[in-house]
């Protein structure tokens, strides 16, 4: 559902308080509910820990994200990574992802108008097999194992 930027415009005038202000005054309300109840379920702890560090969520940005990139579509496989790894992962397979897409297409993925052409490519099936994926994050974890024995 999308909400239509005139609800907004029309709470935020201030012509004719005398009709409008009973409408005005209960839009208003309305949003400030839709929002304290998604803050307080952001605010919520997810119960998870990292597979990788053990570190559970620090705060509502720093949580743990139990599906991770890659795995949207076998979420009961995803790894749980805390907010530094699933960085880490996420710059990694989007990386590698990026890379495929670029060998699709034919293209250069270091020239930036090629760059522009693959973010704005759909591709009607993923770029990467599942097997890609998993093999992706086992290298992944290992060099993040090997960092943390240094």
């Amino acid at each position: 559902m999308k909400i239509r930027p005139r609800v907004f415009e029309f709470m935020q005038e201030t012509d004719r308080p005398h009709v409008y202000g009973e409408a005005r005054a209960k839009i208003l309300s309305l949003l400030k509910e839709i929002d304290d109840i998604y803050k307080k379920h952001m605010r919520q702890s997810t119960g998870k820990t990292c597979d990788i560090c053990s570190k559970g969520d620090t705060n509502e940005i720093y949580k743990v994200k139990d599906v991770i990139s890659g795995y949207e579509h076998r979420e009961n496989l995803s790894p749980c990574l805390c907010f530094n790894h699933w960085s880490g992962w996420n710059l990694s397979y989007c990386h590698l992802e990026s890379n495929r897409k670029a060998k699709l297409m034919g293209l250069n993925r270091n020239v930036v108008a090629d760059k522009f052409e693959i973010a704005r490519t759909v591709f009607e099936e993923p770029v990467l097999s599942d097997e890609e994926i998993d093999l992706h994050f086992a290298k992944y974890l290992a060099n993040q194992l090997k960092k943390a024995t240094r």
